[in-house]
């Protein structure tokens, strides 16, 4: 084991969890990456250490900076998904605001701009986690039921939006079931 390969090995690594990112940023990160791995190898070479020790280190540095790659991709992907359920809810919160503006038949209170608010971040949440390969059984189930109480309620006050959120609510639900339950098999 040379430090050489071991650089290989980083390189590699690097590649691959870079390989979503903007190509400006990740060719960036890999050029620090390397630049690091080859200063490591020529100041351990200059302290005169074994060409053994310096590979393990570098081999030690890779495998705890792995971990490390892997948290901040997770977390990067959590702050899009936020993003994103964000922008959807902005997006469609307006729509009863500007019905309120043009005509007398949509009145809401800010307690049912919260409650929409509420239900639409729900719906975002569960088709992200879906998505990401992510939630639960119980999860899918909870959604589900929360989908159903929101459409019986939207029928008993002859809602149609609330009774389409309900819907989209068991549509999530639904999305996360089947994908837990294909990466189960």
């Amino acid at each position: 084991m040379t430090p050489e390969r071991v650089a290989g090995l980083v390189r590699r690594w690097a590649g691959l969890y870079t390989r979503r990112l903007p190509e400006p940023v990740a060719r960036r990160r890999r050029e620090e990456l390397a630049a690091d791995v080859h200063d490591q190898i020529a100041h351990e070479r200059a302290a005169g250490t074994g060409e053994r020790r310096i590979a393990l280190r570098i081999l030690s540095r890779l495998l705890r900076g792995v971990a490390a790659d892997a948290a901040w991709q997770a977390r990067r992907r959590s702050y899009r998904s936020v993003l994103r359920v964000g922008v959807g809810v902005g997006v469609v919160l307006p729509a009863p605001l500007v019905a309120m503006v043009f005509t007398d038949q949509v009145r809401w209170s800010l307690s049912d701009f919260a409650l929409a608010g509420v239900l639409v971040a729900t719906i975002g949440a569960a088709f992200e986690l879906a998505l990401q390969n992510a939630g639960s059984l119980r999860l899918a189930a909870a959604l589900g039921a929360l989908g159903v109480l929101a459409g019986l309620a939207g029928e008993a006050d002859d809602a149609p939006g609330l009774v389409l959120l309900g819907l989209l609510l068991i549509a999530g639900g639904c999305a996360i079931g089947v994908r837990r339950l294909r990466t189960s098999r």
